[in-house]
């Protein structure tokens, strides 16, 4: 491989967190032909300078698992027992795996990096996360209310969200706040299980 080639993908890795479309790579490789530039990403897979994350989206050995899927689906944000780990409100979770939530049909992405799980939920409960460099990510409220909510509707996951979680820290004006957007019956249940600790 010309190491001009390792030069351009370096320089612009940073600019985009390692995460490259085909219409990135076409710029960056500058090659005239689909041929011409499916070999070149070929030779780049083989010698693991770049992976193959799916159709038409490739990664650098560093990149991200969250900037991943950003890059699949921007209006997703980072959820669950990532955003709970990233606070410490619970024990780590599998390092190679990241969770988020969007409008549509939930997706699983598996790759050489790991594994990135979209889960599906209705409009009217996409809320509750800010931008952390340039990442969508729930508070650790809506978090905590997202696994509660899938564990609800039967998604199991590699924590006890009745026992594992530590919701001390959370804002109760904040998740109450959020809680009233669901429909009565999550409500009930969630006041079964974790009404009593606020």
């Amino acid at each position: 491989m010309d190491a001009a080639i390792y030069q351009a993908i370096g320089r612009w890795a940073g600019e985009l967190s390692g995460v490259f479309t085909l219409a990135d790579l076409r710029i960056i490789l500058g090659d005239r032909s689909e041929a011409a530039l499916y070999k070149r990403l070929k030779g780049l897979v083989s010698t693991g300078t770049l992976i193959k994350i799916k159709r038409g989206l490739y990664a650098t050995p560093e990149a991200s698992l969250a900037a991943l899927s950003h890059r699949i689906e921007p209006a997703a944000y980072i959820s669950t027992g990532t955003i709970l780990a990233r606070h410490a409100l619970i024990g780590s979770i599998p390092a190679l795996r990241v969770q988020a939530v969007k409008t549509g049909r939930p997706r699983v992405y598996p790759s050489d990096l790991g594994i990135i799980e979209h889960l599906s939920i209705a409009p009217r409960l996409h809320f509750g996360f800010t931008t952390v460099d340039g990442i969508p990510c729930a508070t650790p409220e809506k978090a905590f209310l997202d696994v509660c909510y899938y564990t609800y509707r039967g998604k199991r996951f590699s924590f006890d969200p009745a026992g594992d979680v530590n919701t001390d820290d959370l804002s109760f004006e904040l998740l109450s706040g959020y809680l009233d957007k669901y429909d009565g019956r999550f409500i009930n249940f969630f006041n079964r299980i974790w009404g009593d600790r606020w």
